[in-house]
């Protein structure tokens, strides 16, 4: 028998749309996330992330489309893809009543795992995340990155099929974030999925195998983030030589993009992709610049992003939109 395709992702959305009256958070919106990967699904705040999240968690039902996580269709799989999932959110929902400890052997209880494992896995965690010492204590005498540190074990204390990320280095020191991606590579060698919100756009570059970017609840790219590193429509190319950033100058602009100067001899311009770099050429030429050296600059998956959701005006309205669809997933 053919294998259902929909078996090898981990979230598979197709045409999902949810409405609150008039307002559309999000607009025929797919996606196809494959199992033992890191996604990243990024956009400006009001895209429609956190809204995404509620429905792939089956707490929110879609206006229409379809929706199926690690097999199981939604809304009515919900309880069953929560079982299997771990969440990370901004607002962490900590049981302020409990002890830290407490509250991790609950988790890892409800998750399923004995009492002897959850004793186990509790004290794996809190040591990794530097929680060790404060199994004793309440959520609320801790800090905003302690309380993170916390939210995050929580969520890991199940081993998640599916890993589902809102902001997670929110408060975090610089090694606990080292330890959490450190964690993500692990999970995600052993099979686990991860889905990740981040505004961090170098920690998503270094993070994600696939990308995909909303803009006003609808999808304006996806790729690898080298795709969108490539693809994206601003780039820059630097040019050295002696006396450069005065043979600039001397253009006068001379229709040229946005540049700035790193020192008298390099230059940074901004172009329309690869075919704007003759005219810099000759721009710089003309002006009586010497040049040794033109180089292309790799773009920055930050650089992309913002590029894919400036505004100005929108460039293409917003129902006219095209999908720019970078790369295989």
């Amino acid at each position: 028998m053919d294998r259902d395709p929909l078996d090898a992702s981990a979230v598979a959305a197709r045409g999902l749309t949810r409405r609150f009256g008039d307002v559309s958070a999000l607009e025929d919106v797919s996606l196809d996330v494959p199992r033992g990967t890191v996604f990243g699904f990024l956009g400006p705040n009001g895209a429609g992330k956190t809204t995404t999240i509620r429905l792939l968690l089956g707490l929110m039902n879609p206006t229409s489309g379809t929706l199926d996580v690690l097999g199981e269709p939604l809304p009515q799989g919900g309880l069953r893809v929560r079982r299997r999932t771990g969440v990370v959110l901004e607002n962490h929902g900590l049981y302020e009543g409990l002890t830290v400890g407490a509250s991790l052997h609950f988790a890892a209880r409800s998750y399923g795992l004995t009492r002897s494992d959850a004793t186990v896995r509790v004290r794996e965690l809190a040591e990794r995340f530097g929680l060790a010492h404060r199994l004793t204590e309440r959520p609320s005498t801790l800090s905003r990155g302690m309380r993170q540190r916390l939210s995050i074990v929580r969520a890991l204390v199940g081993r998640p099929e599916l890993l589902v990320l809102d902001e997670p280095t929110n408060g975090l020191d610089a090694q606990a974030a080292a330890d959490l991606r450190a964690m993500l590579v692990d999970l995600v060698d052993d099979g686990a999925t991860v889905f990740l919100t981040t505004h961090l756009l170098a920690e998503a570059e270094r993070l994600c195998d696939l990308v995909t970017v909303i803009k006003a609840g609808r999808v304006v790219a996806t790729g690898t983030p080298e795709d969108l590193r490539r693809q994206a429509s601003v780039q820059r190319v630097r040019v050295e030589g002696p006396g450069m950033a005065q043979a600039l100058a001397r253009t006068s602009g001379a229709g040229l993009g946005d540049w700035f100067a790193d020192g008298p001899n390099v230059v940074s311009i901004a172009v329309e992709g690869p075919q704007g770099i003759p005219a810099v050429v000759a721009a710089l030429v003309a002006a009586g610049g010497s040049i040794h050296r033109v180089e292309p600059v790799g773009q920055t998956l930050e650089a992309a992003f913002l590029s894919l959701v400036a505004t100005e005006s929108d460039r293409i309205p917003a129902d006219e939109s095209p999908v720019i669809q970078m790369g295989a997933p």
